[in-house]
């Protein structure tokens, strides 16, 4: 089993896994991209009106990031 799990997270984090997923988008306008943003928003919409009120909010409850991320992430970008 776990070698199973294994294949799959590789096959998922691959290079040729991720240029497949990419491959529709390269060539796409930026106009097509909104557009399939906005179907992808839709539908997330849907499925959180199928969820009880209680899931809805734990699901869009905002989680802080901690200050020792924030921390990296500006020393990071000061890098640029």
């Amino acid at each position: 089993m776990l070698a199973r799990i294994e294949a799959q997270r590789a096959h998922f984090a691959s290079d040729d896994h991720i240029r497949e997923r990419a491959a529709p988008w390269r060539d796409a306008t930026p106009e097509t991209c909104l557009a399939a943003t906005f179907a992808e928003c839709e539908t997330a919409d849907y499925l959180m009106s199928l969820k009880p009120a209680e899931e809805r909010a734990a699901v869009v409850q905002s989680v802080p990031i901690p200050p020792d991320t924030i921390a990296i992430l500006e020393a990071l970008q000061r890098r640029r």
